[in-house]
């Protein structure tokens, strides 16, 4: 994995049927935000994206590579300084073929950074 243990890490993780809530936080002193920007560090949306997709890996105990995305929105910028800490929940389904739908959010209590829905295979 690219990021987890590195970008972020899995503080906890709270399933209930097809939905997986894993809490993470941010490390704010991540090289990437020395560029993503000097003084005021927002979480790149590729990484956002990135980090969903390492949390399907982590749940489905599988490599995974993105298939398909019906929508991304990216609705807050994500600053590592002022939120480190976010939740990242995954609702899943499983087709025949084994692809695994989602549709994914990143929040806090107060804001949501991302939504996504999409397909891995």
């Amino acid at each position: 994995m690219l990021f987890k243990d590195d970008f972020y890490t899995i503080i906890s993780t709270t399933e209930e049927e097809q939905t997986i809530d894993f809490l993470i936080e941010l490390n704010k002193e991540h090289p990437i935000f020395k560029g993503h920007f000097p003084g005021n560090p927002v979480t790149p949306g590729v990484a956002q994206m990135e980090i969903i997709k390492e949390l399907v890996q982590t749940a489905k105990n599988k490599t995974i590579r993105l298939k398909s995305m019906a929508n991304c929105k990216f609705l807050a910028i994500l600053n590592p300084e002022k939120n480190a800490k976010v939740n990242v929940v995954l609702k899943f389904s499983e087709t025949e073929d084994d692809t695994i739908k989602i549709n994914a959010i990143i929040k806090d209590t107060e804001t949501s950074y991302l939504k996504m829905s999409g397909s891995y295979a």
